[in-house]
C-alpha cells in the first residue's frame, strides 16, 4: 500500500472537550482535528447539533480506512477493465468502460485526499 502524508489511522473519536466545547479526534495521542459545533438556527430549534457535531468527527475518524478502500477499489476496478478490454466483445467492452469511468472518478478523490 503506498504511504500517504497524513497520519496513519487508526483514528478515533475521543469525545468532548469541556473548555473548548469540541470533539477531538486523534490517532493515539496525536490530536488530528477539533470538530467545533457550527451551530444553525435550525439545529439549536431541533436539538441535532450535538449529533451533527459527532457525525462530523466520525467522518473525520474514518478517513484513512475510506482511503484505504478507495484506493483498493480503484485498482479492483483497473483490473476488472483489462480484464474485460482483454476478451474484446461489444458486451465486455462496454463494462470495461463503466468500470474504467468509476475508477477515474475513484483516484480523482483520491487525488484531492492525497494533495
Amino acid at each position: 500500500m503506498k504511504k500517504y502524508k497524513h497520519t496513519p489511522g487508526p483514528w478515533l473519536v475521543e469525545g468532548f472537550v469541556q473548555n473548548t466545547g469540541s470533539i477531538s479526534v486523534c490517532a493515539g495521542r496525536m490530536g488530528i482535528a477539533d470538530v467545533f459545533n457550527g451551530v444553525s438556527i435550525f439545529e439549536t430549534l431541533t436539538g441535532e447539533a450535538p449529533r451533527t457535531q459527532m457525525a462530523n468527527a466520525q467522518l473525520i475518524a474514518t478517513a484513512p480506512n475510506l482511503l484505504d478502500d478507495l484506493v483498493e477499489a480503484a485498482a479492483t476496478l483497473r483490473r476488472y477493465e483489462a480484464l474485460h478490454r482483454a476478451k474484446g466483445t461489444t458486451d465486455s467492452v462496454a463494462k470495461a468502460e463503466v468500470n474504467a469511468e468509476l475508477a477515474s472518478r475513484f483516484e480523482q478523490t483520491i487525488a484531492l485526499a492525497t494533495a
